[in-house]
Protein backbone atom coordinates (compact mmCIF):
# COMPACT_ATOMS: atom_id res chain seq x y z
CA UNK A 1 0.00 0.00 0.00
CA UNK A 2 1.31 3.38 -0.95
CA UNK A 3 0.16 5.71 1.84
CA UNK A 4 1.18 8.91 0.07
CA UNK A 5 -0.66 7.89 -3.09
CA UNK A 6 -3.74 6.98 -1.04
CA UNK A 7 -3.61 10.37 0.71
CA UNK A 8 -3.36 12.08 -2.68
CA UNK A 9 -6.26 10.06 -4.14
CA UNK A 10 -8.43 10.94 -1.17
CA UNK A 11 -7.52 14.63 -1.15
CA UNK A 12 -5.35 14.47 1.97
CA UNK A 13 -8.52 14.47 4.09
CA UNK A 14 -7.59 12.47 7.19
CA UNK A 15 -11.21 11.92 8.18
CA UNK A 16 -12.11 10.63 4.72
CA UNK A 17 -9.04 8.39 4.69
CA UNK A 18 -9.99 6.90 8.05
CA UNK A 19 -13.58 6.37 6.85
CA UNK A 20 -12.47 4.66 3.65
CA UNK A 21 -10.11 2.40 5.62
CA UNK A 22 -12.84 1.52 8.13
CA UNK A 23 -15.31 0.75 5.34
CA UNK A 24 -12.77 -1.49 3.64
CA UNK A 25 -12.01 -3.31 6.89
CA UNK A 26 -15.73 -3.83 7.52
CA UNK A 27 -16.40 -5.04 3.97
CA UNK A 28 -13.38 -7.17 3.15
CA UNK A 29 -14.27 -10.24 5.29
CA UNK A 30 -17.58 -10.65 3.47
CA UNK A 31 -15.96 -10.02 0.09
CA UNK A 32 -13.13 -12.47 0.84
CA UNK A 33 -15.67 -15.05 2.01
CA UNK A 34 -17.71 -14.64 -1.16
CA UNK A 35 -14.57 -15.08 -3.26
CA UNK A 36 -13.58 -18.21 -1.34
CA UNK A 37 -17.09 -19.64 -1.65
CA UNK A 38 -17.06 -18.96 -5.39
CA UNK A 39 -13.70 -20.72 -5.73
CA UNK A 40 -14.97 -23.74 -3.78
CA UNK A 41 -18.21 -23.96 -5.74
CA UNK A 42 -16.45 -23.26 -9.05
CA UNK A 43 -18.81 -20.37 -9.69
CA UNK A 44 -16.43 -18.54 -11.98
CA UNK A 45 -18.88 -15.78 -12.93
CA UNK A 46 -19.46 -14.83 -9.27
CA UNK A 47 -15.74 -15.13 -8.66
CA UNK A 48 -15.01 -12.76 -11.51
CA UNK A 49 -17.52 -10.18 -10.20
CA UNK A 50 -16.31 -10.40 -6.61
CA UNK A 51 -12.64 -10.15 -7.60
CA UNK A 52 -13.46 -7.14 -9.78
CA UNK A 53 -15.27 -5.45 -6.90
CA UNK A 54 -12.38 -6.09 -4.50
CA UNK A 55 -9.96 -4.75 -7.10
CA UNK A 56 -11.94 -1.52 -7.26
CA UNK A 57 -12.20 -0.98 -3.52
CA UNK A 58 -8.50 -1.77 -3.06
CA UNK A 59 -7.52 0.75 -5.70
CA UNK A 60 -8.90 3.59 -3.55
CA UNK A 61 -6.35 2.56 -0.93
CA UNK A 62 -3.50 2.44 -3.45
CA UNK A 63 -3.12 -1.21 -2.45
CA UNK A 64 -1.35 -2.18 -5.65
CA UNK A 65 -0.48 -5.74 -4.63
CA UNK A 66 -4.09 -6.53 -3.77
CA UNK A 67 -5.28 -4.81 -6.96
CA UNK A 68 -2.86 -6.92 -9.02
CA UNK A 69 -3.77 -10.15 -7.21
CA UNK A 70 -7.50 -9.50 -7.56
CA UNK A 71 -7.03 -8.65 -11.23
CA UNK A 72 -5.12 -11.87 -11.82
CA UNK A 73 -7.87 -13.83 -10.05
CA UNK A 74 -10.52 -12.02 -12.09
CA UNK A 75 -8.70 -13.01 -15.28
CA UNK A 76 -8.17 -16.59 -14.09
CA UNK A 77 -11.90 -16.89 -13.38
CA UNK A 78 -12.54 -16.14 -17.05
CA UNK A 79 -10.41 -19.13 -18.05
CA UNK A 80 -12.20 -21.55 -15.76
CA UNK A 81 -8.93 -23.30 -14.87
CA UNK A 82 -9.44 -24.33 -11.24
CA UNK A 83 -5.74 -24.91 -10.49
CA UNK A 84 -4.85 -21.42 -11.70
CA UNK A 85 -7.82 -19.91 -9.85
CA UNK A 86 -6.78 -21.61 -6.60
CA UNK A 87 -3.21 -20.37 -7.00
CA UNK A 88 -4.34 -16.80 -7.58
CA UNK A 89 -6.78 -17.01 -4.68
CA UNK A 90 -3.96 -18.07 -2.34
CA UNK A 91 -1.90 -15.08 -3.49
CA UNK A 92 -4.86 -12.73 -3.02
CA UNK A 93 -5.55 -14.07 0.47
CA UNK A 94 -1.93 -13.47 1.49
CA UNK A 95 -1.92 -9.95 0.04
CA UNK A 96 -5.18 -9.14 1.83
CA UNK A 97 -3.72 -10.30 5.15
CA UNK A 98 -0.75 -7.96 4.71
CA UNK A 99 -2.98 -5.08 3.66
CA UNK A 100 -5.32 -5.51 6.62
CA UNK A 101 -2.40 -5.45 9.05
CA UNK A 102 -1.03 -2.28 7.44
CA UNK A 103 -4.46 -0.59 7.44
CA UNK A 104 -5.06 -1.40 11.10
CA UNK A 105 -1.63 -0.04 12.00
CA UNK A 106 -2.33 3.11 10.00
CA UNK A 107 -5.66 3.62 11.77
CA UNK A 108 -4.06 3.17 15.15
CA UNK A 109 -1.41 5.75 14.29
CA UNK A 110 1.55 3.38 14.23
CA UNK A 111 2.52 4.04 10.61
Amino acid sequence: MNVEEMRHRLGGDDELIADVIRLFLEDYPERRGAIEAAVQSRDFESLRREAHSLKGSSSHLAAHRVVEAAGALEHAAQTGDLAVVESHFARLAAELESLVIALRELLSGRS
